[in-house]
């Protein structure tokens, strides 16, 4: 089975796309919106307007990665041409043997040593060919210079690593596959090589980024640095003419790449911002087209909230009006429709097994109880995805605090690069206030903490909160709360980025879920405060487009 065979077309050959739905799209008078979001490389897809999803069930191959074993060693007599070819680019003989360089049939090879052993040899011409081992392990060029280092330095590439050698630097590493394209999505097997030096990172003080000046070297840098941890983490500067540090070298001679090094500066998180530290990102920001958010999944909803990363959002509602069921299916729409990744606190899911099910369903649109429930060929092959994207956080059985959440968080975003954070609800953490701090002070406090999380980490955060009161209207049906009602001041209004309750609109004549957005800090790029409406569908746990006059009840 194929996507065509399906009647869904797409451009790419891989990655996410969108495109018109098969199912609806003929029929709407919007008959050209692209409002299906197809996984191309997983197979799988949805339909934001008429809820359509399927799946080719392709079975995802499990690559087993194996040291080297038929050659531990490399011939490093090298050849005239290629010790002067070296010289040529600044590196020295002495050089070359002390990294044992070697030198195999036209290939020039550079070792990649972890604890003594070779455990990947990566192979390159002179005209730029390169090879690595087939199922080596992925892990850092020089790796056993990372071991008891509080200043690490990573370069993009072998020459520009031996070129800081070269200049007397020893605590130099290089990422194993170069840099991705700019507006390539991370992936966990392309950055697969941070798990084995996690303990090096969290153990240096400084960690120095020589990735090249181009795009996709400053997006392995901005990367790389969000997922080891901005605090700590520095650029640096290169003349004009140079794009790496082997061009220093060359151009301009060992004393320079020290002071290259030397000038490297740290990323602007606190304190004074200087124009030059934001100057190239305030110009990305100009040269774009059009910059919005992400899309919530849900075209009833954009125009009043859109996703962006570094944000906090808090959602509050009336308790059984679905506010974490609609917290689950934003973020299963997230998951499928841009392959985020998240950390979930959810004490009121526990135990885990029963708070999958309910994404499962929500993921592949199917009930998972009940005579329609899902095969369990189905449910599955959906955990198997899901298990890439979602982690639990945190047990209700003990108690958890916010910091240990931030934390279980920050070593989910090195190794596996989250995208979100989900705390849900709030009132069910441990809350320590500090000596002679009340509740407004501690969430005035706390909330800024989340928030410089969130831009440091570059995660957008949710976190759900009960409302400390419920009043009832006329008709003694429930107001819709905002912020301002949950216990703790305006503190919930003032420091989030937006704020959104989910209520539940029922009547004789209409029955829908109102997606109430209170506050958007940015709505030249997230929306404009309104009211957006869905319909719940009680068998799958999916929000799907508002029908203003339902054929049958979809609630309870």
């Amino acid at each position: 089975m194929t996507l065509e065979s399906n009647g869904i077309y797409v451009r790419a050959s891989s990655g996410q796309e969108k495109t018109k739905c098969p199912k609806c799209s003929p029929k709407r008078r919007k008959s050209f919106d692209p409002c299906l979001s197809v996984n191309i490389d997983e197979g799988v897809w949805n339909c934001h307007h008429c809820g359509w999803k399927g799946s080719l069930h392709k079975k995802m191959k499990t690559i087993e990665q194996v040291l080297i074993k038929p050659k531990q060693e490399v011939n490093t007599q090298l050849p005239k041409d290629i010790i002067d070819w070296f010289n040529d680019r600044g590196i020295s003989e002495s050089v070359l043997i002390d990294e044992n360089i070697g030198f195999n049939n036209s290939w020039i090879e550079f070792p990649f040593y972890k604890d003594g052993q070779i455990v990947n040899i990566k192979s390159r011409t002179l005209a730029k060919g390169f090879k690595q081992e087939k199922n080596a392990e992925k892990c850092f060029y020089r790796f056993d210079h990372l071991i008891g280092m509080k200043t690490i330095i990573i370069t993009e590439g072998e020459m520009d690593a031996l070129s800081l050698v070269q200049s007397g630097f020893n605590n130099v590493v290089s990422v194993p596959d170069g840099a991705t394209a700019p507006n390539s999505k991370p992936t966990d097997r392309k950055f697969s090589y941070l798990l084995s030096a996690e303990e090096h990172f969290m153990n240096a003080d400084t960690v120095i980024l020589c990735t090249d000046s181009d795009p996709s070297g400053k997006h392995l840098r901005e990367e790389l640095s969000r997922r080891i941890g901005r605090e700590k983490c520095f650029r640096v500067t290169y003349p004009m003419d140079c794009k790496d540090m082997n061009d220093v070298l060359v151009k301009y001679g060992e004393d320079r790449v020290t002071e290259v090094i030397s000038e490297a500066h740290p990323y602007p998180i606190e304190g004074v911002v200087t124009i030059n530290d934001v100057t190239e990102e305030a110009i990305d920001l100009l040269n774009q087209p059009e910059h919005k958010g992400l899309s919530t999944g849900w075209v009833d909803i954009d125009d009043y909230y859109r996703i962006s990363h570094s944000e906090v959002t808090v959602v509050t509602g009336v308790p059984n009006m679905g506010k974490s069921e609609w917290m689950d299916a934003l973020m299963i729409n997230m998951v499928q429709d841009y392959g985020w990744k998240f950390g979930i606190f959810s004490a009121e899911n526990f135990p885990v097994k029963h708070h999958l099910l309910k994404l499962v369903g929500k993921f592949a649109s199917q009930p998972f109880y009940g005579e329609e429930k899902m095969s369990e060929e189905i449910a599955r092959n959906s955990m198997k995805i899901l298990d890439d994207h979602v982690k639990f956080i945190g047990t209700q059985e003990n108690s958890v605090t916010l910091s240990e959440i931030m934390e279980q968080a920050r070593l989910l975003n090195y190794r596996y690069g989250l995208n979100g954070l989900v705390i849900d609800p709030w009132n069910t953490l441990e809350h320590k206030f500090g000596d002679g701090e009340n509740e407004t002070n501690y969430l005035s406090r706390v909330l800024s903490e989340l928030s410089t999380f969130a831009k440091i980490n570059e995660i957008h955060i949710w976190i759900v909160a009960h409302p400390r009161k419920m009043e009832n209207d006329s008709n003694r049906k429930p107001v819709v709360p905002n912020p301002y009602d949950i216990s703790g001041s305006a503190n919930w209004f003032n420091k989030c980025d937006n704020a959104i309750t989910i209520h539940r609109h029922r009547s004789e004549d209409d029955d829908y879920v109102g997606v109430h957005v209170h506050k958007v800090r940015f709505q030249y790029k997230n929306g404009k405060p309104g009211m957006g409406k869905l319909n719940y569908n009680i068998k799958t746990g999916k929000y799907i487009h508002y029908d203003e006059k339902p054929t049958e009840s979809l609630f309870r």
